[in-house]
């Protein structure tokens, strides 16, 4: 897709987290007022869960960016930590240290040792765990027992759990109510609401360049808010499809036929037998002619053709209704 055929500087709807194009929703700017708060009163362990999409990491990320450049950030995205081992050797990792060939408590002493050593040096550490829900009870109380690091005045490191619905589950089980009594705060995010959808569209294109009324309209935008269930990535997806499909067709802007067809093809709206296939590369079909009419498929059939052995008998045939001759 050539973005520049729409006059944008580069490419909206990105489908990683994308700071650049962070769109303040009420949700979103009150997920990061936690997570500031938390860091503001000295660390301890905050949890941020929602529903996959609605851009969790992206609040955190964004957080992390407006911490001083002195502060230890340590991220642990998209891991499966079952084990303490897993979960030392992840923050050794991400910290430059050596983290092969030593033993779990060897493991653990140096993790100690690092954040000691930056509790000393008065440099604030924070510990982003992303996809929490997949950590097990052992792991959860080894963060708990590394949150305890603290000096006269703050903790160690602010934990960061981030995680889907069950994230919320696993700390309400019994085995993980000693780690629970912990977490300082909560917040979660949901689905934009209708209207938020269509500004968080408007906001993409702007980002980029664009000027969002002239570039879609509103049949389009609310077309989007509906279908795509107001989750920030699904947005991203739908948005991005419709416009290179309209691009494919020569359009300059997007209206709901593309959208259409975008939302179609993602399977986020049912295909109807009497709407036109979606646009781009598809098989030429015949086109009925420019005087049919649909009355004339009530035409009855003329009669049968003769036989070539010579006219057949005639025979009586009941009154039927007006027929049109062409």
């Amino acid at each position: 897709m050539d973005f520049a055929h729409f006059g944008l500087a580069r490419r909206p709807f990105r489908p990683t987290p994308d700071t650049d194009s962070y769109c303040p929703t009420a949700l979103h700017e009150a997920a990061g007022s936690v997570l500031a708060r938390t860091y503001a009163d000295g660390g301890g362990v905050a949890v941020l869960d929602g529903e996959p999409g609605t851009g969790k990491t992206l609040v955190v990320l964004r957080f992390l960016e407006s911490l001083p450049a002195a502060t230890c950030r340590i991220l642990l995205q998209a891991t499966k930590l079952s084990r303490p081992a897993d979960f030392f050797q992840a923050i050794l990792f991400d910290l430059g240290q050596p983290y092969q060939g030593m033993s779990e408590q060897e493991l653990r002493l140096a993790v100690y040792s690092e954040m000691l050593n930056a509790l000393a040096r008065e440099q604030a550490v924070v510990l982003f765990i992303d996809e929490a829900q997949n950590l097990t009870a052992e792991v959860l109380e080894e963060i708990r027992v590394l949150g305890n690091l603290e000096s006269k005045d703050s903790k160690a490191l602010l934990v960061i759990l981030v995680g889907q619905s069950g994230l919320r589950e696993l700390l309400n089980k019994p085995e993980s109510a000693s780690f629970a009594q912990r977490v300082a705060a909560r917040a979660r995010l949901s689905p934009l609401a209708r209207e938020e959808s269509v500004r968080y569209v408007r906001h993409q294109l702007r980002e980029c360049g664009g000027r969002p009324e002239w570039l879609i309209n509103d049949e389009a935008l609310s077309l989007l808010a509906t279908h795509t269930g107001g989750v920030p990535r699904v947005l991203n997806r739908a948005s991005l499809l419709a416009f290179a499909l309209a691009s494919a067709a020569g359009m300059k802007d997007v209206d709901a036929e593309p959208v259409i067809d975008a939302l179609i093809q993602l399977e986020l709206m049912p295909a109807q037998p009497d709407e036109q296939p979606p646009l781009g590369p598809k098989p030429s079909r015949p086109k009925l002619s420019e005087e049919y009419e649909p009355e004339e498929a009530n035409i009855l059939p003329g009669p049968a053709p003769r036989s070539s052995s010579g006219p057949s008998p005639k025979k009586p045939r009941k009154p039927q209704g007006k027929r049109n001759v062409s």
